[in-house]
């Protein structure tokens, strides 16, 4: 098999692929090709004789994406992109130019599967797209920058803001100074209401150490129905790779918040 240049136009999307992408994922996937073009021909689209992808359906519609803009647009979205600002001046000018001649021209560099069967075709679409390792959160937090795996595409550990509406002051949410009783939808079973003045130190906003929190006394086979851990900032990686988390982003976490149920 040979990486082959041809025309944009006859590369075909695969409306059979059962692969999607997100409308910031494809964002994303535009931006990280148009910094690296190069990346275009070490991974082409792989075609079966009918020039219908099935590998790189989604960078192909990326490049039809691209071959929509104008040369100033992709150079203004060039100068958004922190890789982009990263090159020097010598290196921007030829990035720019490079678009600017492929969009009189669009192309793809693909690879012909012509012997596969169809029911090979069918494995290779599933296959191509399957990752069967995992990611070593040590080293890309010693190695990497968040921000630049952020635009290449990948999901980091850093929890997103949530998005959020500010409360108007009115006499309805306008909460009281002493705290209320649960609704019996918001009770997670029987025991004493917290308020204020007996939440326990750990979660009333004040800074602690580990030897400020109150000692847990047994060995290893006392039972225990919380457990409580502290961590310094830069091994929260190791902390969520071992918990199978995404982020933490609050105080206390049920058990089966974490763990699935095993009922």
């Amino acid at each position: 098999m040979k990486t082959e240049q041809v025309k944009l136009t006859q590369v075909k999307s695969n409306a059979a692929n059962p692969r999607t992408i997100t409308s910031d994922k494809f964002t994303k996937l535009v931006n990280s090709i148009l910094v690296l073009p190069k990346m275009l021909e070490i991974r082409p689209i792989v075609v079966d004789n009918k020039m219908l992808s099935l590998g790189g359906n989604m960078r192909n519609n990326a490049l039809r994406a691209i071959a929509k803009m104008t040369p100033e647009e992709i150079a203004a979205r060039l100068s958004s992109l922190s890789d982009f600002q990263s090159k020097t001046k010598g290196e921007r000018d030829k990035l720019v130019d490079w678009w600017g001649k492929w969009l009189e021209a669009p192309f793809a560099y693909i690879i012909k599967a012509s012997e596969l069967t169809e029911d090979e075709k069918k494995q290779f679409i599933v296959k191509d797209n399957v990752s069967y390792g995992q990611w070593d959160y040590d080293l890309l937090a010693n190695n990497f920058d968040n921000k630049k795996l952020e635009d290449w595409g990948m999901d980091v550990w850093n929890a997103s803001p949530m998005a959020f509406t500010p409360m108007q002051n009115t006499a309805s949410n306008i909460p009281s100074s002493t705290p209320s009783a649960p609704d019996e939808s918001e009770d997670d079973g029987a025991g004493s209401i917290i308020t204020e003045d007996n939440l326990p130190p750990e979660l009333q906003g004040v800074d602690l150490t580990p030897q400020d929190l109150p000692k847990i006394q047994g060995d290893d086979n006392t039972p225990m129905e919380r457990i409580i851990i502290t961590y310094p900032k830069d091994r929260l990686p190791e902390l969520l790779a071992l918990l199978g988390m995404a982020s933490i982003d609050k105080v206390v976490y049920r058990i089966d918040e974490i763990l699935p149920s095993t009922e």
